[in-house]
């Protein structure tokens, strides 16, 4: 029978050897899968049709014989694909060596089933003459098997969502379990180099493995294998579609994505959609059309460009390395390259662009095409200034198509901005709309992290642009002429759609409760979830805004579009119309304004779902007005948009979407003309009723830009009051008519949006003409409407101190904005964008009016939170300014606000080191001056007085720290014994902390033994800046070093950097005690430091790591968090790490386990000696002519004045101590880096 068999399957190769298509050959020898029958039949009727040709290698089952591959090496000849269906074989010598050969070479594999230990024996030898190669599986197939589950268990797999895209997944959904036959393969870890398909899971079994994986070895092959290949699984169609994939793919063909015989696909049902009486709707567009409607966009055509988001969830070429609970990924490579991606790419994703019109002018879509296809997560794309603007995260991409065919003039695109995040692809950059003032209006969602830079004409960075980081959500701007980007406003919701109302203001959507969303001004800071979304990134903001106010509702209104077009009932005129894809009905609401700022009430649902289950498919998640006057609805339609359900289920269908028309009944399609006519343009850019087509025209003048439109402008801002008049204003400026004069004429026009919209302008320019800065600091002191109001501190900010200043003081005054919701922090915010340019802040307060102002943020006025402001900061120049401010209070009220200021700053923390002038200003503030400055001139009456004051614990903490370090500066010896006192029994771990630092500049001998002695009693934080005294002098070291040899202090808290700064003390005895406690000093060669990297690379390359158990070992057992802060969290002695690339593996491990191979400029190491023999070591935080500053690892700034300084020089080494990885455990190394890796808080 085996014979008989044998014969046939080469008859039928024969049959095909003269086509021209690749050739497989097949290598099919193992006993219990049939793959010598399923193969050939799954040949026939999938591959030969297409054009291929098949050699077959097989071999008995049992036997003598069962070890020889007759034929291989003429196969192998032949072929262009191996595939391998083996189960423990030990081929002939030769033949293993075609196999070798043919692997060295970088030629595609295909294995099945057992071929994972196809050339294993369990240990066993092979026979003589014949050879085994026991690494296939994990060199070849970057797998790991060890053992099968259970075979009487139930299996089912699932393809893997993250690996939607791949040409290995064409044609296949990931929403749905499918049943497998056999076994289920226990195969993890993967090697690093692989990128799963397919994941399965059995019956009882909680952890799933993979069961379909590619993977691109050392050698460059492309290979497939998969534990599938039962004889169950060959009646599958998604098994037999996957096959058929991997083995295009694995000869870099296209992949057909279907079987030769597919099974027809039913069409989706539509949901029972619901409106209220005065309301219809229509289905405009439905699959295959389109599918998964993220962004809609309506040309000056009319037509209705689409951007489908079939890739979500996962990215296109990435492999996941790790993720939190709420599914913020990291990958690797971090980023695909920017497109175009070739047919054969990891890269190339699902998503397209697509347009549609109605060609008749009947209401329907009767036109389809692409514009762009192959994207890659693809959210928003804007047609104007002679091609189309396309959001494709991390990418802001520019498709020129100057002759307006739809069709780019290039597939490669210019590259204008790049580093927006993509770890939540549900929240990544998105959509893109045209402002008034020409600028591209878009957002940046919440669990993302940007490091935005430019691009240059050659698609490259701009060298030498400092990467723009934020963490989470914010609104942003590109301008296309001037290439410039800016953040417009930070926080918010997760950020989700711009909206751009009649009269240019910018709001977006919140997937929060109990609001519609936020209503963002220029250079706001909006409350967002700190903990899980990071921090704000400016730390003096001292308050954040909050989301429109509303009464209590669920979450969460998306995106939403104000109505503010005729075709609607009047009842919807102006109101809001918010999408809720989770809860699958669009809601109107009423919109009011609150001060500066708007709050809404619901008002209608205008549609909603029906009862059945089925209905619930509705997502709605994007809106927008078109030409008509109705409102579009894009339906991207999934089971669950939310995105850790679509990750970890994959409950989304790619070929799935609907856009509906919502309309007011009986409404018919109306003829709307030539609108954007040369001859009509000006005319409906001023006047159409509908704002879709104000906002069409307006966007046409900017990209025309002619200069003879602009005295026609001037007559009609001139002459209307009305909305007219503001579109006149933005027309002009589009024009290039907005200057001088136009502004100070339009500062004085009737309508109030016309006089903000003149100061935003001019605050965009950041410089204006003197005469231009009196008349906006005159109107801030008469402007009777609180937006633009709002709008002069926002644009304060942005000029010069010298303009920006006096403003700011003018809208201080405003009592009536006391209760406005906005007001008072915008002005804080717009001095505290000033307070670095010391000079013209304290210029500004020496006029006593300037301290009038009666606005307050955080219950502050700017004064105030100045002080606390430059306190915060700790800088010497900063704590020089509060000097400077505080000797100008020009009464006691406004002095003890500026120490309440002060004494914030300092609340819970302990002070730095004190410019002198601050010492002497916070005396005078406070009547003690004259005891400090006693204590300084070491006056004995005076050290007396300050001793009863230090040990008096009803003085004020600060007091006592300050009269602490002037003890220490003056070195007087009666406060020795107050100050060992404090150590050991103080009850405020600051002041205990300040008598080390103070205690080690005295040389008395006994300070090391009573510190010693101390030890048992001082908690955790205060036994590092214990043992930095210690190591500090000779004699305090060998105590030291001898308390460690008697255990009276553990040796582990001794680390490397301490030893290291003990061997430097000259003292034999010292070095001998070190070397018989510690050990002599060694130094780990070249060699050994290359092992440890590569053994750390492969633990962290393997993923799995949980980063919220991470954070827990960065914070505890590695001790990262003693020196670096992330997210806001950890000491402040090395770089703080959140804004730094974290997504590049070898960087990491570099700076970790080599640390002084690239030290980051400020932090390199420095020991200063002293001339009474202190040692310190640290990196320099200032120097100046009188004073350097040293931060060790203790965390403390150690001030040393020049004159006693011996030596100080740079050791040229990282501050990061060696060995810091070596005490965790794998399980803890790959958590630690999975933290490491994330962008954002993990949750």
């Amino acid at each position: 029978m085996y014979f008989l068999l044998r014969s046939l399957l080469f008859s039928l190769a024969s049959c095909s050897a003269f086509a021209a298509g690749p050739r497989i050959a097949f290598i099919l020898a193992e006993r219990e899968y049939q793959t010598e029958n399923t193969v050939p039949a799954f040949f026939e009727s999938e591959l030969k049709p297409l054009g291929f040709t098949a050699s077959y290698v097989t071999a008995p089952r049992e036997g003598a014989g069962r070890d020889d591959l007759k034929g291989l090496e003429k196969a192998l000849a032949k072929a262009d694909l191996l595939f391998v269906s083996v189960r423990r074989r030990a081929p002939k010598i030769s033949q293993m060596k075609a196999i070798r050969e043919w692997v060295e070479a970088g030629k595609p594999v295909i294995g099945i089933r057992t071929t994972n230990h196809a050339f294993h024996l369990r240990g066993k030898p092979a026979p003589q003459g014949h050879a085994l190669w026991e690494e296939w599986d994990a060199k070849v197939l970057g797998g790991h098997y060890t053992n099968h589950h259970g075979n009487q268990k139930k299996t089912w797999f699932q393809f893997e969502p993250t690996a939607k895209g791949h040409p290995v997944l064409k044609g296949l959904q990931a929403a749905e379990e499918i049943s497998s036959g056999g076994s289920l393969y226990k195969v993890l870890p993967l090697a690093k180099t692989t990128q799963i398909m397919a994941m399965g899971r059995a019956e009882g079994v909680e952890d799933k493995e993979p069961v379909a994986w590619i993977n691109k070895p050392a050698s460059g092959n492309r290979v497939f294998f998969t534990t599938l290949g039962h004889l169950d699984d060959f009646e599958k169609s998604e098994f037999r579609v996957l096959l058929l994939n991997a083995i295009h793919w694995a000869l870099k063909r296209e992949t057909p994505g279907k079987s030769q015989k597919p099974v027809p696909k039913k069409e989706s049902r539509l949901p029972e959609l619901k409106t209220p009486e005065d309301l219809e709707v229509e289905l405009v567009l439905r699959e295959p059309e389109i599918a998964n409607p993220l962004y809609l966009h309506f040309d000056e055509r009319e037509r209705l460009w689409v951007v489908e988001y079939r890739q979500y969830p996962w990215p296109a070429g990435l492999r996941m390395v790790t993720h939190d609970k709420v599914y913020r990924n990291v990958y690797d490579p971090a980023y695909p390259p920017p497109p175009p991606h070739a047919h054969d790419s990891p890269f190339r994703g699902q998503d397209r662009i697509s347009i549609h019109e109605d060609t008749n002018g009947d209401g329907s879509y009767d036109s389809h095409k692409v514009f762009l296809d192959g994207l890659n997560l693809a959210t928003a794309a804007l047609p104007g200034r002679g091609g189309v603007f396309v959001l494709n995260p991390p990418y802001l991409l520019f498709y020129a198509d100057e002759n307006g065919d739809d069709h780019p003039d290039s597939s490669t695109p210019r590259v204008l901005l790049s580093g927006f995040g993509l770890e939540d692809s549900h929240s990544i950059a998105n959509n893109l709309r045209w402002g008034p003032d020409g600028w591209i209006y878009a957002t940046h969602g919440s669990t993302v992290t940007a490091n935005v830079v430019l691009h240059g004409s050659d698609n490259k960075p701009l060298p030498g642009f400092k990467p723009i980081h934020r963490m989470g959500q914010f609104a942003w701007r590109y301008h296309p002429e001037t290439h410039r980007f800016e953040i417009f406003a930070e926080g918010g919701g997760n950020a989700f759609g711009v909206e751009i109302d009649a009269k240019g203001r910018v709001y977006s959507g919140h997937n929060g409760g109990d609001t519609r969303g936020f209503h963002y001004v220029q250079g706001g800071y909006y409350r967002k979830s700190f903990g899980k979304h990071g921090d704000l990134s400016n730390p003096y903001a001292f308050g954040h805004f909050p989301a429109m106010a509303h009464p209590k509702v669920k979450r969460f209104t998306h995106t939403f579009e104000i109505y503010e077009g005729v075709a609607l009932p009047k009842r919807y005129h102006g109101k809001l119309f918010g999408t809720a894809p989770t809860l699958r009905y669009v809601v109107a609401s009423d919109l009011q304004t609150h001060g500066s700022t708007f709050q809404t009430e619901d008002i209608d649902y205008p549609i909603t779902i029906g009862d059945d289950p089925k209905d619930r498919w509705f997502s709605p998640v994007e809106i927008q007005t078109g030409p008509d006057g109705n409102l579009y609805v894009a339906d991207f339609h999934a089971r669950q948009v939310a995105h850790y359900v679509a990750y970890s289920q994959g409950l989304t269908d790619g070929d799935l979407g609907r856009i509906y028309r919502l309309k007011a009944k009986g409404s018919k399609s109306i003829e709307l003309g030539t609108p954007f006519s040369p001859a009509n343009l000006l005319e409906t850019a001023l006047r159409h009723p509908n704002r879709w087509h104000r906002e069409t025209a307006l966007r046409i003048v900017g990209d025309q830009k002619d200069a003879k439109r602009i005295p026609p402008l001037r007559k009609v801002l001139r002459k209307e009051t009305g909305q007219p008049a503001l579109q006149a204003f933005w027309a002009l400026n589009l024009c290039g008519g907005f200057g001088k004069e136009v502004a100070l004429q339009a500062l004085e026009h009737d309508n109030p949006h016309v006089r903000r919209w003149t100061v935003r302008l001019l605050g965009d320019q950041g410089e204006v003409s003197q005469d231009t800065a009196q008349a906006l600091y005159e109107l801030a002191g008469k402007e009777p409407d609180s937006e633009t109001r709002s709008q002069l501190a926002a644009t304060a900010r942005r000029l010069p101190p010298k303009d920006g200043l006096p403003i700011l003081e003018q809208l201080a005054r405003r009592g009536e904005d006391k209760e406005d919701p906005h007001l008072s922090m915008m002005i804080w915010w717009g001095f505290e964008h000033h307070a670095k340019d010391h000079d013209a802040i304290i210029k500004h307060f020496e006029k006593p009016e300037s301290w009038d102002g009666v606005l307050q943020a955080d219950d502050a006025p700017p004064q105030q939170n100045l002080m606390r402001r430059w306190a915060l900061s700790g800088e010497q120049i900063d704590l020089e300014a509060c000097a400077r401010l505080l000797e100008l209070a020009p009464n006691p009220e406004q002095k003890n606000r500026l120490l309440k200021g002060f004494e914030k700053a300092f609340e819970g923390r302990s002070l730095p080191p004190f410019p002198e002038s601050l010492n002497q200003a916070l005396l005078k503030a406070r009547g003690n001056e004259n005891v400090l400055l006693s204590l300084r001139g070491r006056d004995e009456a005076a050290i007396t007085k300050a001793l009863d004051l230090l040990k008096d614990n009803r003085t004020p903490l600060d007091l006592r720290i300050q009269i602490t370090r002037v003890l220490g500066d003056v070195k007087a010896d009666t406060a020795v014994p107050v100050l060992i006192e404090l150590v050991q029994s103080g009850k405020q771990k600051a002041l205990r902390q300040e008598a080390m630092l103070s205690l080690q500049k005295f040389t008395n001998q006994e300070i090391g033994a009573k510190v010693i002695e101390a030890w048992s009693n001082l908690p955790n934080e205060l036994q590092q800046p214990a043992i930095h005294l210690l190591s500090s002098r000779p004699a305090w070291a060998l105590a030291l070093v001898e308390a460690c040899k008697s255990n009276a202090i553990p040796r582990k808290k001794i680390d490397q950097e301490t030893l290291a700064k003990l061997r430097l003390h000259k003292s034999p005895n010292l070095k001998d005690s070190i070397d018989k406690t510690f050990g002599s000093s060694l130094t780990r060669s070249e060699t050994d430091l290359d092992r440890e990297l590569a053994r750390y690379r492969e633990l962290a390359s393997t993923g799995g790591g949980n980063p919220k158990v991470g954070e827990s070992i960065y914070f505890g057992k590695a001790g990262c968090a003693s020196c670096h802060v992330l997210f806001g969290k950890g000491g402040r002695i090395g770089p703080d790490l959140t804004p730094y690339d974290r997504s590049d593996l070898d960087a990491i491990l570099l700076a970790i386990v080599r640390p002084n191979a690239e030290i980051r400029e400020g932090y390199e190491h420095n020991l200063l000696t002293t001339k009474d023999g202190r040692i310190l070591s640290g990196f320099k935080v200032e120097e100046n002519p009188k004073v350097v500053i040293l931060r060790g690892l203790d965390g403390q700034d150690h001030l040393v004045a020049r004159e006693q300084i011996a030596r100080f020089e740079p050791l040229k080494r990282s501050l990061m101590p060696d060995g810091l990885l070596s005490t965790l455990t794998p399980d803890e190394l790959r958590n630690l880096f999975a933290y490491l890796a994330s962008t954002t808080p993990p949750k």
